[in-house]
């Protein structure tokens, strides 16, 4: 199961964001703006999502409580063709890449603790 079919995008009313989708187990919360860009933010409460989605102006929530604050990464550049199919599987397929890319991250950080370990 890729990350596109486990997060669940909540269209949002704004003129900056078009949606925003949260992963609890991963603590990952992604906003797609209007101009068709993903990004996801990591290690982010679900409290900050909550708050992104009551808030009154989510461009001004998103300016003052996340934007700086948490490591983030682009996922999906601006598509012209933002409802066609081929875009769909497209971003699928991003995530995907992005997913592998953490992961592999996360353990070459892991490997590199512990061979600094290893030398002490």
């Amino acid at each position: 199961m890729g990350v596109i079919s486990a997060v669940e995008w909540v269209p949002v009313e704004s003129g900056l964001f078009s949606a925003a989708a949260y992963r609890a187990s991963a603590r990952q919360l992604y906003l797609r703006f209007q101009d068709g860009k993903i990004y996801r933010f990591f290690d982010c409460p679900v409290t900050v999502y909550d708050e992104f989605m009551a808030a009154t102006s989510q461009g001004r929530y998103f300016s003052k409580q996340i934007r700086n604050r948490f490591r983030s990464e682009l996922v999906r550049r601006s598509s012209g063709n933002r409802g066609c199919a081929s875009s769909q599987s497209s971003l699928a397929e991003q995530l995907r890449v992005s997913v592998r890319l953490a992961k592999a991250r996360a353990f070459s950080k892991c490997d590199m603790t512990q061979a600094a370990g290893d030398q002490l």
